[in-house]
């Protein structure tokens, strides 16, 4: 017969983690799977400044939890879940398309996904989304920034620890909040770049250039992308998504599925902060022991 595990978390970011620190305390001995790298966006996150008790990048927030959770004997693995479904023996996780794991209980901890232009040239060599990750390949280089939200901002900001100038470019306005809108009206090694509505991607020489479907032109070596981010909740079945791809859960955070529980930036109406995701994975955490008793 096939093994059943007793709780099984998806993901591996501050929900995920808080979630498996609780239970694997608790005896309970979580298995954690992660599609990619661990922490998830937490960890490409460049500087948390208000995560109470910690200041630092996001990769330090998230290789400490992971070392927390794994030191009282949770277990980490690998591998996309491409399908959920109840059966009589709990929970059918199908892994990578083909590989079948069952549960008693899952915590979706998936939390959300960058979302992506849709335009041609998207997948070019020198275009990115992750500035923690390729900053510091782009020193002395000219840099393009796709967004105008508080994660495009922070991460222009980001990237002036490589590049001299950064130029952002917003689709219609600015929709950062004041504290980060009145430091960029001081800093003049970022300009700003409104209406700007990406049409495709194109690639000469050693430079990359925007099409703006105004007709203008912007240049640069890299580029970017900070668009938004959605939940990363493909996998899961619709009755238990809200019509933003979130998930709905009672104050219990469970789902319409026995069993099946949410936390963190993935869940519906959340408040999408690291703070706030580690709470909901704790509380989640107690919750599914209860289920479990």
């Amino acid at each position: 017969m096939q093994k059943v595990n007793d709780f099984v978390i998806i993901g591996s970011g501050p929900a995920a983690m808080s979630a498996a620190i609780y239970a694997a305390r608790d005896k309970k001995a979580p298995l954690v799977l992660e599609r990619g790298n661990m922490g998830g966006l937490a960890a490409t996150i460049s500087k948390i400044e208000n995560y109470p008790g910690f200041i630092g990048t996001g990769a330090e927030l998230m290789q400490t939890m992971r070392s927390q959770a794994e030191s009282f004997g949770t277990e980490f693995g690998y591998g996309e879940i491409t399908k959920l479904t109840q059966s009589d023996a709990g929970i059918d996780l199908e892994v990578d398309g083909d590989e079948h794991l069952l549960a008693r209980a899952v915590l979706v901890a998936t939390g959300t996904e960058r979302v992506r232009l849709g335009i041609p040239g998207e997948d070019l060599p020198g275009v990115s989304y992750c500035a923690t990750c390729d900053g510091p390949l782009i020193r002395g280089q000219n840099v393009l920034v796709i967004g105008g939200g508080n994660s495009a901002v922070q991460e222009a900001f980001y990237l002036l620890k490589f590049c001299d100038k950064v130029t952002l470019l917003v689709r219609s306005r600015l929709r950062c909040d004041d504290t980060l809108r009145e430091r960029l009206e001081h800093e003049p090694r970022i300009s700003v770049e409104l209406d700007v509505i990406p049409t495709k991607i194109e690639q000469a020489d050693q430079e990359l250039s925007v099409i703006s479907e105004d007709g203008r032109t912007f240049s640069a070596h890299n580029i970017f992308i900070f668009i938004g981010q959605r939940p990363a909740t493909a996998f899961l079945p619709a009755e238990v998504l809200a019509e933003d791809s979130s998930v709905v859960t009672d104050k219990n955070y469970m789902t319409k599925i026995p069993g099946l529980f949410a936390a963190g930036d993935c869940r519906y109406e959340s408040v999408h902060q690291v703070v706030t995701a580690t709470g909901e994975g704790a509380a989640a955490a107690v919750a599914i022991r209860n289920y479990l008793k």
